[in-house]
Parts: C-alpha cells; structure tokens; sequence
C-alpha cells in the first residue's frame, strides 16, 4: 500500500492513530478500541494520543477469523 510506505519526508510509517487504522483496516473506529479494549490490538499512548505501531497492526489483521470459500 503506498500510504504505508511513502510520507512527506520519504521515511517509512511506523504508527498511525485510530482514524487511519480504521482508514487503513476498512473496520470502524469503534472496532479499533474495541480491539484495543479487549488486548487483541495493541496501542501505545504518546501523551494523550494513542497510536497503533504498523507492524502490530498488520499482526492483528493476520490474527482475524479466516472466512473459507464454499465448494460450488
């Protein structure tokens, strides 16, 4: 994706907020924390933002339910 990998100063993304992860996921802000809440996202506080580290992000995408093809 190339919101992940190019910025205004061509140095990688490592975080993103809420917003974007949503943005980002295709879920909705409220899915975001929900998923923070309940520990399967992990999020870092910068002061009062809170921030979702690419990598974790990307893990727990990997980590969601698989939905299987029907044999036709």
């Amino acid at each position: 994706m190339e919101i992940l990998e190019q910025r205004k100063t061509d140095l990688p993304l490592l975080s993103v907020g809420p917003e974007k992860a949503s943005e980002i996921t295709d879920t909705s802000r409220t899915r975001i924390f929900e998923a923070i809440r309940k520990g399967e996202l992990i999020a870092r506080k910068a002061g009062k933002s809170t921030i979702i580290e690419i990598d974790e992000l990307r893990r727990w995408v990997r980590s969601l339910p698989t939905r299987s093809r029907r044999e036709a």
